[in-house]
């Protein structure tokens, strides 16, 4: 079967799509890269210089770590297995008083920069200084969750098949029209699909099984895909699958070696 690709849903943070003709390892798999080993940049090492706030230095470092940056697709190479050194500095001057946020950190490079200049760092009260460079370089989320580019869940596709003989089945289908699923009304039943988790109210859960029940959709799952604003959520999935394809095409060239 032919894999087949559908988006139900795109917005500027997260993409929603369907994907056909696939198992259930290739989705986990899809699911791993894209939390793994899609490449970010994020502060990795902090220089103090001057810090009178109420926070520790490691704690500053690690709110600056947990910053997202935007970061352009083409600094790194999808084929190379090292990631590049490059470095990027965001300096900070600040003094209070006042609250510190990210929008204050001056890059190095305007590519990389704080994708939201209004996660708060650190408030300053009246005379406290803060003054520090955050180096900034390219990582992966399977080395720390810093690096990861977003999250990402998936579910089976389903549908549920709900019989007209159960009492009150329009409120079924009254409930999934306002979720925003697919009802398809038939003679004798009516048949949603499930795009999104849909759970039944407890007054209906005596009739699972015979008058109402769950098909699973062979080999087609929904994913969601949500973006912390390193890149963007369509550029996220297509990475990844690049990189999942390289890792394939690098693993059948090692067997075709051992052949030999």
């Amino acid at each position: 079967m032919e894999p087949k690709f559908e988006i139900l849903e795109k917005r500027e943070d997260s993409i929603k799509f369907i994907v056909s003709g696939i198992d259930v390892a290739f989705a986990n798999a899809l699911r791993r890269t894209i939390l793994a080993e899609v490449p970010t940049f994020a502060v990795d090492e902090v220089e103090f210089f001057e810090n009178d706030s109420a926070l520790f230095d490691e704690i500053i470092a690690h709110r600056l770590a947990m910053i997202p940056l935007t970061t352009p697709v083409e600094r790194f190479s999808l084929d190379a297995l090292e990631l590049d050194d490059y470095t990027v500095t965001l300096s900070l001057e600040a003094e209070g008083p006042g609250m510190v946020y990210s929008g204050d950190l001056k890059s190095s490079d305007e590519g990389i920069k704080p994708a939201n200049p209004n996660i708060p760092i650190v408030k300053l009260a009246e005379g406290q200084k803060l003054t520090l460079n955050a180096y900034a370089k390219l990582g992966r989320g399977k080395d720390h969750a810093k690096w990861q580019p977003g999250f990402v869940y998936y579910k089976y596709l389903t549908k549920i098949h709900v019989n007209k003989d159960v009492p009150d089945w329009e409120e079924l289908k009254e409930l999934a029209k306002r979720r925003g699923l697919p009802v398809e009304e038939k003679k004798d039943e009516i048949v949603i699909t499930t795009t999104k988790a849909f759970y039944l109210p407890r007054k209906f859960e005596a009739y699972e099984g015979e008058k109402i029940r769950e098909e699973v959709v062979p080999g087609t799952f929904v994913f969601t895909v949500e973006t912390n604003g390193e890149l963007p959520v369509e550029e996220i999935v297509s990475i990844a699958l690049k990189i999942l394809m390289r890792k394939s095409d690098r693993f059948i060239n090692e067997l075709h070696k051992l052949a030999d």
